[in-house]
C-alpha cells in the first residue's frame, strides 16, 4: 500500500527515534488494520503553531496546549504518540482515522458539522494583521486595495472575507498554506500585510521585520477535536481536567499559561521599564477606549448607511420609471426594479450590459447612444423624449427622460444619472384628445375646427392670383330619407363611403371636413393662373365631385343612389375671412338645392341678399304657425250632378309685410327645417276640426302631405294621436301624396300608407302624370283616387295628345278601381269632355275658387243638407 504523503514528510522530518516509533506505531494499525494494544495509545497531530502548539526536542507536544494534553495524559494513563504534520495533513488524517486527536482547533458551526469539540475552551486567542515598517494600516479602510496574506482554511481566512465583502474593500487575499509563509510574504514585499494568530505573530513578527497593525479580528476559542462522533471518551476527559483546572485556578493550568505568556515578552529588566509599562499601559487603555467608541460610531454610521441605502433601493424599486446609472462607456452600472422587471433582467446581471444587449431595434440604440453623448460630452442636463422600437421598427413605448452627468470627486470619472418616465399613455390620450378635438369620430376627416385653422393659414399665406384655393361646401341630397328609412347604421355606413371617396380625389395639399350630418367641406388648392383659369379649374372639379358622389353605393349587399349639392367660392385674395367664405360656399350649396338638388353652384354677390331673406322669412314662418297669420282655404270638387263631392284644404300665409304668401314661397323653406313637423301637425289638427263641423256632410276633404314629413319614421304614431284627441272620422280625411314620394322608396312609401289606411285614412296620388310613374307599382299601393294635374287638363279638348293622356289615365283608373279628380277645369268645354269620359270629380275655377274655411261654411250651411257621398 502506498503511503500518505503526509507520512512520508514525517518520516523524513522526525529526528528523534520516539517520533519515529511513533509514526511507525501509527502505520501499523493503518496497513494491518490490527486492534490497539492493552495500553491506551493516542495518535496526536502535532503542526507548528507555537506558542499554542509546538513538536518539543524530544519529539512530544508541546506549547501551551501541548504541555496541557501530557499532564491530561499522565493523570489519565494515556500514551501520546506525536505525528509531526502540516495543518492541512492533520486534520485529513484525523477525518481519515488516521489519528485520534488534534489539538488547538477554534469553534465555527461549520468545523461543528465535521468534527467533535469538547465543551469548555482551552484558552481564547485572536487574529491580528501584521505589515512591514513602511506600510501604514491604521484603520479598516486602509486595507482598500492592499494585499493580503492569509493562510488557507483557517477561520481567519473566513473572518477577514466577510470583513471585506462588508465595508465594500477592494483588497486581494493572497492565500497560504501556513502561518509562516503568510509572514514571509510580508518580508519579501509580496503582499502589503498579513492576517495571523496573535500569539503566533507576537512570537514570530520581529523575525520577519514586521510590525503589528492596530486591527484585530474577533476572538476565537480554541479546543481539542476529534473525528466527527469519534473519540467522545478522549473529549469527556479532557473537558473534565479543563473544567476542573478553570473553576479551581489549578496552578498547573495557570503556571502554564503563565509560563508561556512569560516567554512570549520576556525581555532584560531596565530600571524605566515599570513606569514606561504603566504609561503604556495607560495610553493603551485610552486607545482601546477610542478604538472602541470609534468602532461603536463606525457600526452606528455603517448601520445608518445601510438604513438609508436600503431606504433608497426601497424608494427607487418603488417608482414606476426606469432609473438607472451608466459609465462613460455606457454601460450599465445601476437600473431599479421596474427597468429590470420589463426587459427581463436581474439587477445583477444588467450591470456591464448596454444599449445593444438590451434593445433590438437600431434606431432605438442610435437615438439613445446619441442623447447620452450629448449629455457626457457637453456636461449639460437633457429632458427629452426618447422612443422604444420593437425589431420591426413599430413604437412599443414613449419615455420622457432626464439625463444627467455626475462626476465621481475620487476617480474623477463622469457618470450618466437617468431617469425615464413612461409617457406612452399620455402620448395615446392626447393624440386621441387632439383627433376628437380637430377630427370627426366618425368619417375620420378633419372636423370644422381643423378646417378653419388651414384656412385660415392658406389665406395669411395667400398671395392675389399667385396661390388661389376653392372652398366647396357639399350637402348630400336625399341623405335624411335615406337615414330615416333604413336605419342610422347604414346612413354612418354611407357617410363614411362618401368621405373615402372624397379622399381619394384631393391632393396632397388639399383637406377635406366633415362639418356634420351630411356636409362636407373641401379645401382645394388651385393652380396659379388668370381668374378664368381659376374658375375653369374650379369647376372642373366640382363637376369631378359631383359625378363620383352620384355614382351607387352598395352597402350591405344593397345598392344606393345619392348626389350632392355643391356651392363653390373661388379664393384669389385674403380680403375675405374664413367665415366670410364659408358662409359664401354655404350659400352656393343652398341655390344648388332650389335649383333641384346635384348641381353646382358659383357664389356671386346678389346671393347672400337672397339667403338673409329666406332667413327672414324662416324666422317669421317660426312665429306664424299657429297664429291667425296661416289661413285655411277651401276649394270644392264638384261631381256630374253639380253637387259638391269632395274639397281640398289650401293654406296661405297672411305676412305682415309682404301681404298673402303661397305655399311654393314658404313650404319648401318649411322643408328645409325642422318647421315641417309642427305646421303639418297644426294643419291636420286644423283640418279635423273642419271635419267635425261638418259632420252633416259624407264628402271626403284632402289635404297636402309634405314629401319630408311623410318619410318620418313617427308620422303615422303623430297622425294617430291627432285624430285620437279629436275624435274627428278618419275615412273622410284624404293625404295627397306626390307621385315622386311614391316611387322614390316604394317599400316604405307601402308601408306607412298601410299602416295609416289601417286608421281610415284614403290616399290620393297628386299632380298624376308629371312624374314618372311605374303603373305595375301603382296597382300594388292602397291608393284611392288619382288626381289629375292641370298641365293635363289645359289641352283639352283642343289637343288630340291631351286628350289621348287623359283618356288612358281614366280607362286606367276606371279598370284599377280608382277614384279621378280633375284640377284646373276652367271652362265647359273641359267639364264637358272630363264627365263624359267617367271623370268623377272636377276642382277648378269654373266651379269656385279657394275660399277661406269661415266662408266655405257658411257656404255649406246655405246648400243645407249633406253633399254627395263619394
Amino acid at each position: 500500500m502506498k503511503l500518505p504523503r503526509f507520512i512520508y514528510l514525517s518520516l523524513r522530518r522526525a529526528i528523534y527515534m520516539p517520533s519515529l516509533l511513533a509514526i511507525l506505531g501509527l502505520l501499523v494499525p493503518f496497513a494491518q488494520a490490527a486492534p490497539h494494544a492493552q495500553q491506551h495509545i493516542v495518535r496526536v497531530g502535532v503542526y507548528e503553531n507555537p506558542p499554542k502548539l509546538l513538536l518539543d526536542s524530544q519529539a512530544r507536544p508541546g506549547g501551551i496546549m501541548g504541555e496541557l494534553l501530557m499532564e491530561i495524559a499522565k493523570r489519565e494513563g494515556w500514551t501520546l504518540e506525536a505525528v509531526q504534520c502540516d495543518w492541512q495533513q492533520c486534520l485529513n488524517a484525523l477525518q481519515n482515522d488516521l489519528l485520534d486527536l488534534v489539538p488547538g482547533l477554534a469553534y465555527s458551526p461549520e468545523r461543528a458539522a465535521l468534527y467533535s469539540y469538547h465543551n469548555r475552551a482551552v484558552l481564547e486567542d485572536w487574529s491580528q494583521i501584521f505589515t512591514g515598517k513602511t506600510t501604514h494600516i491604521g484603520a479598516l479602510n486602509d486595507l482598500n486595495g492592499k494585499r493580503i496574506a492569509v493562510m488557507s482554511g483557517t477561520l481567519q481566512l473566513t473572518q477577514l472575507y466577510n470583513i471585506l465583502q462588508k465595508l465594500e474593500l477592494g483588497s486581494r487575499l493572497v492565500i497560504t498554506d501556513s502561518q509562516y509563509s503568510a509572514l514571509k510574504l510580508v518580508q519579501t514585499k509580496q503582499a502589503d500585510a498579513a492576517v495571523v494568530g496573535h500569539l503566533f505573530g507576537v512570537r514570530h513578527a520581529g523575525e520577519h521585520g514586521l510590525k503589528t497593525a492596530p486591527i484585530r479580528l474577533e476572538p476565537t476559542n480554541t479546543y481539542f477535536v476529534t473525528a466527527k462522533d469519534r473519540n467522545l471518551d478522549l473529549l469527556a476527559a479532557i473537558d473534565t481536567h479543563i473544567k476542573n483546572w478553570q473553576d479551581n485556578n489549578d496552578p498547573f493550568y495557570t503556571e502554564t499559561l503563565n509560563q508561556w505568556g512569560l516567554r512570549l515578552i520576556e525581555k532584560p529588566t531596565k530600571p524605566w521599564i515599570i513606569p514606561a509599562l504603566l504609561t503604556l499601559g495607560v495610553l493603551l487603555t485610552i486607545a482601546l477606549l477610542t478604538v472602541t467608541l470609534m468602532r461603536i460610531v463606525l457600526r452606528r454610521q455603517r448601520k445608518k448607511l445601510l438604513r438609508t441605502e436600503h431606504h433608497l433601493h426601497t424608494v427607487l424599486d418603488a417608482i414606476d420609471a426606469y432609473v438607472y446609472i451608466k459609465d462613460d462607456q455606457f454601460r450599465y452600472q445601476y437600473a431599479n426594479r421596474k427597468l429590470c422587471e420589463d426587459l427581463n433582467y436581474t439587477t445583477d446581471s444588467i450591470v456591464g450590459k448596454t444599449d445593444q444587449d438590451l434593445y433590438a431595434n437600431k434606431q432605438t440604440i442610435n437615438e439613445f447612444r446619441h442623447n447620452d453623448e450629448q449629455v457626457l460630452y457637453s456636461g449639460e442636463r437633457l429632458a427629452v423624449e426618447e422612443v422604444v422600437r420593437d425589431r420591426k421598427g413599430d413604437i412599443r413605448a414613449t419615455f420622457f427622460s432626464i439625463k444627467m452627468p455626475v462626476q465621481d470627486p475620487e476617480t474623477r470619472q463622469t457618470s450618466l444619472y437617468c431617469i425615464s418616465t413612461n409617457i406612452s399613455a399620455l402620448k395615446a390620450t392626447q393624440s386621441e384628445n387632439y383627433r376628437l378635438a380637430f377630427y370627426d369620430p366618425l368619417t375620420e376627416l378633419p372636423n370644422r375646427r381643423l378646417l378653419l385653422q388651414r384656412l385660415e393659414r392658406h389665406l395669411q399665406t395667400i398671395e392675389p392670383y399667385k396661390r388661389p384655393g376653392a372652398l366647396y361646401f357639399l350637402d348630400l341630397d336625399r341623405f335624411k330619407h335615406i337615414n330615416d328609412a333604413r336605419g342610422h347604421a347604414i346612413g354612418d355606413a354611407l357617410l363614411r363611403k362618401v368621405a373615402r371617396r372624397l379622399s381619394l380625389i384631393i391632393d396632397p395639399q388639399d383637406i377635406v371636413a366633415r362639418l356634420g350630418g351630411d356636409e362636407f367641406v373641401i379645401l382645394k388648392i388651385l393652380h396659379p393662373g388668370t381668374v378664368r383659369d381659376c374658375y375653369k379649374e374650379a369647376l372642373e372639379f366640382a363637376e369631378l365631385v359631383r359625378t363620383r358622389l352620384e355614382e351607387p353605393y352598395n352597402i350591405e349587399g344593397h345598392s344606393y343612389l345619392s348626389s350632392s349639392s355643391i356651392g363653390l367660392a373661388l379664393i384669389t385674395d385674403s380680403t375675405l375671412t374664413s367665415e366670410d367664405l364659408m358662409r359664401q360656399a354655404d350659400t352656393a350649396m343652398y341655390r344648388s338645392k332650389e335649383n333641384g338638388r346635384n348641381q353646382i353652384t358659383l357664389y356671386e354677390p346678389g346671393m347672400q341678399e337672397a339667403v338673409e331673406e329666406h332667413l327672414n322669412l324662416q324666422h317669421d314662418l317660426r312665429f306664424a304657425i299657429g297664429s291667425d297669420q296661416l289661413r285655411l282655404f277651401v276649394q270644392s270638387q264638384y261631381d256630374k250632378h253639380n253637387r259638391i263631392c269632395g274639397a281640398e284644404v289650401l293654406l296661405r300665409w297672411l305676412h305682415p309685410t309682404r301681404g298673402m304668401l303661397t305655399p311654393n314661397l314658404f313650404i319648401p323653406l318649411a322643408e328645409s327645417t325642422d318647421l315641417i313637423t309642427p305646421l303639418g301637425d297644426w294643419i291636420m289638427a286644423s283640418v279635423c276640426d273642419l271635419l267635425l263641423q261638418t259632420q252633416q256632410c259624407h264628402f271626403p276633404i284632402s289635404i297636402n302631405v309634405s314629401p319630408i314629413q311623410f318619410r318620418r319614421p313617427d308620422f303615422a304614431r303623430r297622425t294617430r294621436q291627432i285624430l285620437e284627441s279629436s275624435g274627428a272620422p278618419a275615412h273622410r280625411l284624404i293625404f295627397e301624396i306626390t307621385e315622386g314620394v311614391l316611387m322614390e322608396d316604394f317599400s316604405s312609401a307601402n308601408s306607412m300608407m298601410r299602416e295609416l289606411k289601417d286608421l281610415g285614412i284614403r290616399f290620393s296620388m297628386d299632380d298624376f302624370g308629371t312624374g314618372y310613374s311605374n303603373l305595375a307599382a301603382i296597382r300594388r299601393l292602397p291608393l284611392y283616387e288619382l288626381k289629375m294635374d292641370r298641365s293635363l287638363i289645359l289641352g283639352v279638348p283642343g289637343e288630340q295628345e291631351a286628350n289621348a293622356i287623359v283618356r288612358t289615365v281614366l280607362a286606367m283608373a276606371r279598370q284599377l278601381g280608382l277614384h279621378v279628380v280633375a284640377e284646373g277645369v276652367e271652362n265647359e268645354q273641359q267639364k264637358e269632355f272630363l264627365l263624359r269620359r267617367g271623370c268623377h270629380g272636377l276642382q277648378g275655377y269654373l266651379f269656385s275658387a279657394p275660399q277661406l274655411v269661415e266662408q266655405w261654411l257658411e257656404l255649406i250651411e246655405q246648400d243645407g243638407g249633406p253633399a254627395a257621398a263619394p
